[in-house]
């Protein structure tokens, strides 16, 4: 029998700093570990220094290399990754619902069950006050509808009441909310946004894709120490589940946004690197501050342009000629776009858009489709035809398929997140998680993307294997392919000498992935080498 493909013994690929002969600061030592590189795609040993991997090899030239202050770690068997990386999530959102009421539909299966968590949230908050709730699900209520206000207002006369949808793209608002945002029978709806409104003209209450009309016409008071808090808590969060790197897609995102990065990443608030999108609407502030793609540093770059394209009102918004407007505009700037697409009139839209955009120059990364949640074959060919990457959510059909199958047309389910038909087209493809909707933990998306299935284990509908990719395939998408869609796959995405030492260990069997009885992975600690995140240690705790 040939020895295992880990007991293999070959020449450490070492990189510039270590044929200086400096010492490592760091060695891991009897380790699985998967590179996702493919000139060495599998180690049993790393050196770190100054943040960087100097060297990638077996346990005994590893070892050799570490000096009398090295630190070294027993890696116990477990496999070595790179750091995850989210590449499409909402950070500050994410931030925000650790401080707020959870009405998910776990906690709140009902309308009812929703109005008496705001009464109780209620309670405790001084009257004035917002009362903030995330997370509903008019689909998986027993009610099988939105709240309005007539719901809230018995139970929380003095407080204004804002609960947003799974979404994000829906929020109600109780009488005294809608009255502070000055949403009265008389207000137009706002251009991409709608007021639902009763037989008699007023509003019930609901609003659709209304964030920003939201965020520029009321204070929900979130103090500097409240937000302080749930940064902190966020950041907690995104460690434990070894994401290291993070793309935060926010469509508002300026330079203030910018600014307050940067404050909470040097306060140490943010250990994650983040590189932050661009909203397409401040892209000329960017520009007019100096900023181009790719300013900033290690801990905080900027990105692509991001561009919301919806069909909410029944029509694209922007409208074709407009979206290619913004995007040419971006791409003369010398920005790739990010454009958000749900349905798949808006996914078509953006292809034939990006297919039309001047070739992106050398060490820029493709434009990119965000969600591609509708995908059925003739949109397919539409984005392989345009040239455009996809970032995706897998981690959807984990959390919602139940919602799915109960709300999405039969015929459609197959194309729903089609990872492994977008993956066979050569598409280029990384994935995200676009939390707060879900949960960031990347490893029911990784289950999700081998398997899938959702959280009750069942499959869901797919095309000859149009859902699925591999362990290895799905790991790489939230690794290297995350580098590589946001240009950083120099610096980081795989564990290869002269990268960012970004890792994650991970205490389990990859090949058990798929398996729903099989735990998957939670982190136990971190060391920091120059005071720097730069190992994660995972330990496997509890099923998905």
């Amino acid at each position: 029998m040939g020895h295992p493909p880990f007991l293999v013994r070959q020449k450490p690929v070492v990189s510039d700093f270590q044929e200086m002969q400096q010492k490592p600061d760091v060695v891991i030592l009897n380790a699985e570990v998967l590179t996702m590189g493919t000139s060495q795609p599998s180690a049993k040993a790393v050196a770190v220094a100054q943040e960087r991997i100097v060297a990638v090899g077996n346990n005994t030239d590893i070892q050799a290399l570490a000096g009398l202050d090295t630190q070294e770690i027993d890696g116990q068997g477990l496999t070595l990754l790179p750091g995850f990386i989210d590449s499409h999530i909402h950070s500050l959102s994410l931030a925000r619902t650790t401080q707020e009421l959870d009405c998910r539909p776990d906690k709140a299966p009902s309308v009812t069950a929703i109005a008496h968590r705001v009464f109780e949230w209620a309670r405790i908050v001084p009257p004035g006050e917002w009362v903030r709730g995330f997370g509903y699900d008019d689909l998986a209520l027993d009610e099988r509808r939105h709240p309005n206000r007539h719901d809230l207002d018995e139970i929380s006369p003095k407080h204004p009441v804002r609960l947003d949808h799974r979404s994000g793209h829906a929020t109600v608002l109780n009488s005294l909310g809608l009255r502070m945002a000055g949403i009265t029978a008389e207000t137009p709806d706002p251009v991409q946004g709608v007021i639902e409104r009763n037989a008699d003209g007023e509003p019930t209450g609901v609003l659709f894709e209304m964030a920003a009309f939201l965020s520029k016409n009321i204070e929900t008071g979130r103090t500097r120490n409240k937000m302080q808090r749930g940064v902190t808590a966020a950041n907690r969060l995104l460690l434990s589940y070894g994401i290291t790197s993070l793309q935060d897609a926010g469509p508002e995102n300026g330079p203030e946004r910018w600014q307050a990065f940067r404050e909470l990443i040097d306060a140490g608030n943010i250990q994650p690197r983040v590189t932050m999108m661009a909203g397409a609407g401040r892209l000329k502030h960017f520009i007019d501050a100096g900023f181009s793609w790719g300013s900033g540093d290690a801990l905080l770059r900027l990105g692509h342009v991001k561009i919301m394209l919806t069909v909410t009102t029944g029509e694209l918004h922007p409208s074709l000629e407009e979206l290619r407007e913004i995007a040419t505009g971006a791409s003369k700037a010398g920005f790739p776009v990010a454009v958000h697409c749900v349905e798949q009139e808006a996914v078509a839209a953006a292809a034939q858009v990006i297919s039309g955009l001047i070739p992106s120059p050398s060490g820029i990364p493709p434009h990119r489709i965000e969600h591609c949640s509708e995908c059925p074959p003739d949109v397919l060919d539409a984005v392989r035809g345009g040239g455009a990457a996809v970032v995706t959510q897998p981690g959807f059909i984990h959390w919602n398929g139940p919602s799915y199958r109960a709300n999405v047309a039969g015929s459609l389910q197959p194309h729903l997140y089609p990872i492994g038909a977008i993956d066979s087209a050569g598409i280029k493809i990384a994935f995200g998680s676009d939390a707060p909707v879900i949960n960031p933990n990347p490893w029911p998306s990784i289950h999700s993307a081998v398997t899938r299935q959702d959280y009750q284990s069942k499959p869901f509908p797919e095309s000859n294997g149009s859902g699925r990719v591999s362990v290895q395939s799905a790991l790489r998408m939230y690794t290297l392919s995350g580098a590589e869609l946001e240009g950083t796959a120099q610096e980081k995405g795989s564990i290869s000498p002269g990268k960012l030492a970004d890792l994650v260990l991970w205490h389990g069997v990859l090949e058990h992935v798929g398996d729903p009885a099989t735990a998957l992975g939670v982190l136990r600690e971190a060391v920091r080498p120059g005071g720097t995140l730069s190992l994660l240690v995972a330990q496997r705790h509890a099923a998905v």
